[in-house]
């Protein structure tokens, strides 16, 4: 949870201020237009004059959380008006009976774990008209069900591992050493006999141990295991970026909030740049299961997406294997509702992976 300014603990116990911010808040979201004093006002549970709700806004103005775009306008929350309100104000919502059974209908049992992240990914940008996001689990988390070498030219070796979720993963790797097929195959063999169902930390400590006890140290074909294993399930750079799945990025076009042409092509750039994206989104995967992280404005500190908002979870496949999920779309979002979303997704999605039915 982010801080709030000083003025917070003051802030808290003053109705009327968290009255009139809610209010300029929830009527900025449906029309993303400024908010006037006397929309709020017929609003307000006190019968507050316009006058009255004018200071107010004023006020909150002056302590940074609201913003009046035009000197003749209304005023428009700031980031640290939406921080409130998702810290403070928001009451979590129930998913309506229509999104459960669009979910439930659209992330069908059977398919590939390939296709079911991209299907996730469409289900949320669909269901929240924003940017659906799935990021796959870091190669190093997954485990082991099957392993398979294939040798190729230059020095370089096609590793194929499948996860026990049923998740799919091709690499290329560059071996220093002549090494032939035969020896591949064993590699793996031996591979699936050792450490099936084993994460990579797992692998490395059974490798050592293996070391102490048997001097494996000096023995060439340990070697190979040694340095196949590491390579095969090392995280790269570019893994995470492939292993990211987007969908919606076009519902953003018709949000006021990206009219301007060159907001718009900083935000696509991000989109596209998909190893920095996952840099920001790998935070998540640290996360406990069913937490629910919120970033807002200016805290993404990334290039393009300083106007987004991006409401991300974990989802946990099995005790070993964790992926994260969520959407991005406008700070102008209906967070109560993006938040119950992610939330149920995130859970359905776990379950689907790791047992192929939902619970």
């Amino acid at each position: 949870m982010i801080t709030i300014m000083t003025d917070t603990g003051d802030f808290l116990t003053n109705e009327r201020f968290k009255e009139i911010l809610h209010w300029v808040i929830a009527t900025f979201v449906v029309t993303g237009k400024p908010v006037g004093s006397r929309s709020v006002a017929r609003r307000s549970k006190e019968q507050l004059s316009a006058a009255t709700v004018r200071n107010i806004m004023a006020d909150l103005e002056a302590m940074g959380y609201l913003r009046q775009p035009h000197a003749s306008a209304g005023r428009i929350p700031t980031d640290k008006a939406y921080r409130f309100y998702v810290d403070y104000l928001m009451k979590r919502s129930i998913l309506s009976p229509t999104d459960r059974v669009m979910i439930d209908r659209d992330l069908c049992i059977g398919d590939s774990a390939e296709r079911m992240m991209e299907r996730a990914s469409q289900v949320l940008s669909r269901a929240s008209n924003n940017v659906g996001i799935v990021v796959s689990p870091p190669i190093s988390q997954v485990a082991l069900e099957h392993i398979h070498f294939t040798k190729l030219a230059d020095n370089r070796i096609l590793v194929i591992i499948a996860s026990r979720s049923g998740m799919v993963q091709n690499r290329i790797i560059h071996y220093e050493d002549e090494i032939f097929q035969t020896e591949l195959d064993k590699s793996a063999r031996y591979i699936l006999e050792h450490f099936k169902n084993l994460t990579l930390p797992e692998i490395h400590r059974r490798i050592l141990r293996m070391i102490n006890q048997e001097r494996a140290l000096y023995d060439k074909f340990m070697q190979q295991i040694i340095t196949l294993s590491s390579m095969a399930f090392s995280d790269a750079q570019n893994d995470s970026a492939a292993g990211i799945y987007l969908d919606g990025a076009s519902n953003l076009m018709n949000t006021p909030e990206f009219s301007d042409v060159n907001k718009m092509k900083l935000l696509f750039e991000m989109i596209e740049h998909k190893s920095r994206l996952a840099t920001l989104l790998s935070r998540c995967i640290d996360e406990e299961p069913g937490d629910i992280r919120i970033t807002i404005g200016a805290e993404n500190a990334l290039p393009g997406i300083e106007d987004c908002a991006l409401i991300t979870s974990r989802y946990v496949v099995d005790e070993k294997t964790h992926g994260m999920l969520g959407i991005l779309g406008p700070t102008r979002m209906e967070y109560a509702r993006a938040i119950s979303l992610v939330d149920y997704v995130a859970r359905l999605f776990g379950q689907v992976l790791e047992t192929g039915t939902r619970q």
